[in-house]
């Protein structure tokens, strides 16, 4: 009885209950609908969290043009040009105040490592060999060498007493050899098919290879900074003139590093390439998903973080070295080289000497655990591609900076070798920060599969959440208080009357206040249901179509294909939790403020509430 007594006197004013009840909806509506899109934000920023990586690569510019004059035996002079590099920036310029690195930016080296299987293959031969002349005179075409003494090569490839020829054929001026004088050199097998007048008696078509002579056993080692060590022998060193084998030769110190090359030749061709990293996806064929694990697992956070010694390989490595998921591989480490590696061929470094003329000796030496085999799935040649024959290792598996007597090449700074990973949405906030540097000749370019799009979505739907929100919240308060203090100041002689009668506080509160907070319900839950249901809508109003290599200043963001980056809110399933609560507050509010202003009331006494109505 109570609940028809409240409902009749509610509906005794139709116009005011209708318009209560309105406006209780559309403050419903928009809290409703705010805290849906608040919501939708926040678990869409956690998943992207989880899906996007922002990856920056770091490459220094080409400086200038060079144009080289080069001889050709058979052609004469012909001219190339190439961009050429400035002073080789280090990566050191890239720790700065402000940076916020997840992943610092780092230029990674590939390290060799030596196995029993032959693992990388070669256009050129690199046979070893002492021989003679089989006459005085120069070798501006094919000219004929006796084999004495293969040091270093296989015997399918020459073997001693064999008949070769040798030919300068991109030297201006051809060198001079002297029958009966032994040579030693080794044998570059690139140079092309024989010519000229000493070979008229071999026919074109059984193409007997040349041999262009290489006399170098200088070294090419490098210090951490990118300045080549010393080396006096490379110092002195002459490519026109050729070494003789005399009685103590080998006693000099050039002998003995054509001994120690010798030795080492097929060092090369069992080396396996292996690259420290912080992060599988800072090598960007994984990032772009061109290479992928198909065997096992990626190397955990945990992993990268601890140096544990564990490994990926390619799935030609796996095959070669017949190896398997869980299986042990050791990698003896014994060299660096920071210059680009050849996708098919291997890492292959100028010279296999350190500055005091021996072979670099193995740094590291570890037994790594391989707990993923991966595929590379792309044969585009980018310049990001990884070796056929790769491991994959952390970076801090490795202690710092042991190979730092053992670089035996150095480049410059590339998108392949030098990435580093921020946090998601903060590239503007990096680039303000390099600015402040002023370094020039670097440029950063940026990969997040779309999430500066996406995040400009998120952004609209934030502020329309939040203008929703704060509409929703001032337009309750309003309502509830107007409303409520005109439901309940506007019965007070009835208060008075039924207090009079012997009504507790308690019966006149539920009395008055049960037809008004039903009419809150009503409101609150169909505008808390059409704010949930217009949140899809509201959502696909705010998206936006993910563009391309959008430029920022002298760095480049490249994203993804649209279709895999554009993630439509719209299509995400969120549930009424936040309309129900939308709802629930508004009923809630009623309550406390309808109840603040009826204890205003109920506090006075009938008598003094009835006198106050007279006067």
């Amino acid at each position: 009885m109570t609940v028809y007594y409240s409902m009749k006197q509610i509906l005794r004013s139709p116009l005011k209950s209708i318009l209560f009840l309105l406006l209780a909806g559309v403050s419903a509506f928009l809290l409703a609908l705010g805290g849906s899109l608040w919501e939708i934000n926040r678990t869409m920023l956690e998943e992207f969290e989880d899906i996007f990586m922002t990856v920056g690569t770091v490459e220094q510019k080409i400086d200038h043009v060079e144009t080289g004059r080069h001889w050709d035996a058979k052609d004469g002079y012909y001219y190339t040009q190439w961009g050429a590099y400035g002073e080789r920036i280090p990566s050191s310029v890239l720790d700065f105040e402000g940076a916020g690195y997840i992943l610092e930016a780092k230029q990674r080296p590939n390290f060799g490592a030596l196995v029993d299987q032959k693992a990388a293959s070669s256009p050129y031969m690199f046979t070893v060999v002492e021989a003679t002349p089989l006459e005085s005179g120069r070798a501006d075409e094919s000219f004929p060498m006796r084999a004495e003494r293969v040091l270093a090569g296989d015997e399918f490839e020459l073997k001693e007493g064999d008949i070769f020829y040798i030919c300068d054929h991109y030297l201006e001026e051809a060198r001079s050899f002297e029958a009966g004088t032994t040579y030693i050199m080794m044998l570059n097998s690139s140079v092309g098919w024989v010519h000229g007048s000493r070979v008229e008696h071999i026919a074109p078509e059984d193409y007997v290879q040349e041999f262009f002579p290489m006399n170098s056993v200088a070294s090419h080692q490098y210090t951490m900074e990118g300045e080549r060590v010393y080396d006096a022998v490379a110092e002195a060193e002459d490519e026109y003139d050729m070494d003789i084998v005399t009685e103590d030769f080998y006693e000099t110190e050039r002998g003995k590093r054509w001994l120690e090359i010798a030795k080492t030749r097929d060092y090369l061709f069992h080396t396996v390439p292996v690259i420290p990293v912080d992060r599988t996806e800072l090598l960007m064929p994984f990032y772009w998903k061109d290479a992928q694990i198909t065997k096992g697992r990626d190397i955990t956070e945990e992993e990268y973080a601890q140096g544990k010694p564990v490994c990926l390989i390619s799935s030609g490595l796996a095959m070669l070295l017949r190896k398997e998921i869980g299986d042990r591989l050791t990698l003896p480490l014994y060299c660096a080289d920071y210059t680009p590696t050849l996708f098919e061929r291997g890492m292959w470094v100028e010279s296999i000497l350190n500055a005091e003329g021996k072979a670099y000796p193995i740094f590291d030496e570890q037994e790594y655990e391989i707990v993923g085999i991966y595929t590379t799935t792309s044969v585009i040649n980018n310049g990001y591609e990884l070796c056929d024959n790769q491991a994959i290792i952390p970076w801090n598996a490795i202690p710092e900076n042991s190979w730092k007597d053992n670089i035996a090449g150095m480049w410059y700074m590339t998108g392949a070798n030098t990435s580093f990973q921020i946090p998601n949405g903060t590239i503007e906030d990096f680039m303000a920060a390099w600015e402040k540097q002023g370094v020039e000749g670097l440029e950063l370019r940026f990969y997040d599969n779309g999430y500066s799009n996406l995040k400009n979505g998120i952004e609209s739907r934030k502020l329309m959440s939040v203008i929703f929100l704060a509409s929703g919240c001032v337009l309750a308060v309003m309502i509830l208080c107007f409303f409520a203090n005109l439901f309940i100041t506007g019965q007070r002689q009835r208060i008075a009357v039924e207090r009079l009668l012997g009504r507790t506080k308690r019966q006149c509160a539920v009395s008055l206040l049960t037809g008004f907070l039903l009419l809150a319900v009503l409101g609150a839950g169909a505008g808390s249901a059409a704010g949930w249901m217009a949140t899809d809508r509201a959502v696909k109003a705010t998206e936006e179509t993910t563009e391309f290599d959008t430029s920022f200043s002298n760095a480049v963001i490249a994203q993804a294909d649209p279709d895999e980056a554009d993630l439509s809110a719209a299509e995400q399933n969120h549930g009424p939790e936040m309309a129900a609560a939308a709802g629930i507050g508004i009923f809630l509010a009623a309550v406390l403020i309808s109840f603040g202003f009826l204890r205003q009331e109920l506090r006075k006494e009938p008598l003094r509430i009835l006198g106050e109505l007279e006067e």
